[in-house]
């Protein structure tokens, strides 16, 4: 049930970053945004979702079956971890090619 907490905060991040768009000045972050919260929520999604059906194969059934919800719990974790660093590094690139870059601080 996790997912329904992270669902509508993928939802806010993108509105975020559709609204950032339109900001000259803030427009390399919408990449961000967009790309790290999409990449978290489908990897979160589908590793959760592998350990899942992984531990529920070798320890369903038995007295250690409370271990497929670890599995799950983590691979929502990892996934997430690993999306949000894999969108991060691809907004990087889609930034360098549009030449969106961040404003100099003045100092």
């Amino acid at each position: 049930m996790p997912f329904f907490f992270i669902v509508p905060l993928w939802i806010l991040s993108v509105l975020a970053g559709v609204t950032l768009l339109f900001s000259k000045r803030l427009r390399f972050l919408s990449m961000y945004l967009l790309l790290s919260s999409t990449g978290g929520l489908l990897l979160s999604f589908l590793v959760s979702l592998a350990f899942l059906f992984v531990a529920g194969k070798l320890v369903g059934g038995t007295s250690m079956a409370w271990l497929a919800l670890l599995a799950y719990l983590a691979g929502i974790l990892l996934g997430g971890a690993l999306g949000i660093i894999g969108g991060a590094l691809l907004a990087r690139n889609v930034n360098r090619r549009m030449g969106w870059h961040s404003p100099r601080m003045s100092g």
